[in-house]
């Protein structure tokens, strides 16, 4: 019984003491989160999402002759393999829908039997013409010949009657030659019909014969060795792939990127695009693999901005290259860059969140020797974590991550 006594005497004494303190003990009594002032490096960065993706791709495409042959509508995807698949040179990768390429050639073989039916019509309907010509000059000729045989039997008459009859001969010889003439023009008329009616039905057979040679392409094979990605399709907002379409003006199917060497595509809004150049150095992580950490070097920074998709303000395109690339890694994955703009070393360091402001005063709630104080400071650079204390802590003083409701309404220690 002593024994239980001597150890519950202390169970409530222990207690109500810890109780009394933080009731009567003021400002110290407070349980928000707090952080120490620390001494180091500062590193001012710029944070931003990106993908993943090869530095060198090779697209695989569509016919890119689709216009030249007059196909300006969407084509769908029949069938194509599966994304991440390893492909050789020359294996298949999709086959095109070739309705509307079939109906171009339909369409262009009629016209073809139109235009060899008009080659046969014309070259009857010339023959008919040359003979009929043929026969009037065979018919002018036999009249000049009578014309000739009056005139020598009118040499016993008259002068007048021998006067008509020369100017009837003389008439017989124009007509003749007149119409030997025409026979002539008609002979070139029929030969520039029959050569357009003749070039007609041979466009429409070389037009044929293109679109053949465009539909044998509808089955698409791989350009080289590599793995098969899809590409994104900004219509559906998804990827293309069977059952999607291409277009004349982008006729991409998919893609054949070189894993070797890899770029992080991330955008950066107008604010910070000045802080960003070539060569800085970058830390990056993978959304899919946190405990992954890797380095890279920016490589790009595009000069004209543009809007993406559910943003207002525009943003650059900035290209990070990575210093190594791991099998791990693929195309369209997300990434976590660091863009380091500079490093300070030697600097005083306290989370953004243990910074508040009255008006232009920035101050931090200061906890010392059990006491809370509302402490001015002078702040320096900061980044989307912590920022740089200038003046008014120490190395090593704690100040709070939330503002203490003890400590709320106390007066601002001001610097000296």
């Amino acid at each position: 019984m002593l024994k239980k006594r001597r150890w519950l005497l202390p169970a409530i004494i222990i207690p109500v003491l810890a109780i009394c303190y933080f009731m009567f003990s003021g400002k110290a009594a407070d349980s928000s989160i707090t952080a120490k002032v620390r001494k180091g490096n500062f590193r001012d960065v710029v944070n931003s999402s990106g993908e993943l993706q090869a530095e060198n791709t090779v697209y695989i495409s569509a016919p890119a002759d689709l216009q030249a042959n007059q196909i300006y509508d969407e084509i769908k995807i029949q069938d194509m393999v599966a994304e991440g698949s390893h492909v050789k040179e020359g294996d298949y990768i999709a086959t095109l829908d070739p309705t509307l390429v079939n109906k171009r050639i339909s369409d262009g073989q009629l016209s073809f039997e139109k235009s060899s039916s008009t080659v046969t019509q014309t070259a009857l309907d010339t023959a008919l013409t040359l003979r009929e010509a043929r026969d009037q000059m065979t018919n002018l000729q036999f009249q000049m010949e009578q014309k000739k045989l009056a005139l020598e039997l009118s040499k016993y008459e008259p002068p007048a009657t021998i006067r008509q009859a020369e100017i009837d001969l003389e008439k017989a010889q124009r007509d003749l030659v007149q119409m030997k003439d025409n026979y002539k023009i008609k002979q070139q008329q029929a030969a520039t019909k029959m050569i357009q009616a003749h070039r007609e039905a041979d466009e429409f057979s070389r037009q044929i014969g293109r679109l053949e040679e465009l539909k044998s392409r509808f089955v698409i094979k791989a350009p080289k060795n590599g793995l098969l990605v899809y590409i994104s399709d900004w219509a559906s907002g998804g990827k293309k792939k069977t059952g999607s379409v291409v277009r004349s003006w982008d006729p991409r199917v998919a893609m054949l990127p070189d894993l070797s060497t890899m770029l992080s595509k991330v955008y950066i809004n107008e604010v910070d695009i000045s802080k960003i150049h070539q060569a800085q150095k970058v830390t990056m992580g993978l959304d899919a693999f946190p405990e992954v950490k890797m380095e890279g070097v920016v490589k790009t920074v595009a000069n004209i901005g543009e809007t993406r998709p559910g943003a207002t303000a525009k943003v650059f395109e900035v290209n990070i290259k990575l210093n190594k690339v791991d099998s791990i890694l693929k195309p369209g994955m997300t990434t976590s860059n660091n863009i380091l703009i500079s490093e300070l070393p030697g600097k005083l360091i306290i989370p953004l969140e243990a910074v508040f402001a009255n008006g232009k005063t920035s101050y931090v709630y200061l906890r010392k020797s059990g006491n809370i104080s509302k402490q001015q400071v002078r702040l320096g650079k900061s980044n989307d974590e912590e920022v740089i204390v200038e003046k008014g802590l120490a190395e090593g003083d704690v100040v709070y991550l939330s503002e203490p409701a003890s400590a709320k309404d106390m007066k601002i220690t001001t610097l000296k």
